[in-house]
């Protein structure tokens, strides 16, 4: 299905695109204006189930292999990343992942998009 893999490239650079409008936003709120976290905590409910969309899509066009697990993988990333925040951020240890999996979920959509083209 030509559509299906159409709309999954699109929501491959989507995600992408929202995750460094995240990064940038948490940036901002660190280095200009503390009143930026609340728009980093509100932009990510936008875009959070970007990931699973495309999982689900991969299940109704021809998309295979590691672009179905990938996209899995970027939804569990999101979760966790919620995680490190909602539920652990008073175990620093924990907390501290927070950037890290950004930097996994950047990555994997960089590996995300560059498969989907």
């Amino acid at each position: 299905m030509q559509v299906g893999s159409t709309i999954y490239k699109i929501l491959a650079w989507l995600f992408l695109a929202c995750i460094v409008a995240q990064v940038f936003i948490a940036g901002m709120a660190t280095f200009s204006d503390a009143a930026n976290w609340s728009v980093h905590k509100s932009f990510v409910k936008m875009f959070a189930l970007v990931p699973f969309i495309m999982f689900l899509l991969t299940f109704v066009s021809d998309i295979k292999g590691l672009k179905r697990w990938i996209s899995l993988g970027l939804f569990v990333l999101v979760v966790v990343q919620f995680l490190t925040i909602q539920v652990f951020s008073s175990v620093d240890v924990i907390a501290a992942l927070h950037p890290v999996i950004a930097l996994l979920m950047f990555w994997g959509s960089v590996r995300t998009v560059r498969r989907a083209s």
